[in-house]
């Protein structure tokens, strides 16, 4: 699935090679920014897509050049 969130775009889907659900999160620009570890259920992967989504706006707010989570 595909979701338009605070600009961002995120897509969570099933990886039979990580046997869970993975989280991608693309710039405005369609840059990746980042791919999650599996998670066991999807609506967790969803909130931590956005959580990520919320903090490298932070990050990027605070005028810095790189972001750990």
């Amino acid at each position: 699935m595909i979701e338009q969130y605070k600009g961002y775009e995120i897509k969570v889907y099933w990886s039979s090679i990580e046997k869970g659900y993975i989280f991608c999160v693309f710039s405005k620009d369609g840059e990746g920014i980042m791919e999650s570890v599996p998670y066991f259920y999807e609506e967790n992967a969803w909130m931590g897509a956005r959580e990520t989504v919320d903090q490298y706006i932070e990050v990027k707010e605070r005028g810095l050049d790189r972001w750990t989570i």
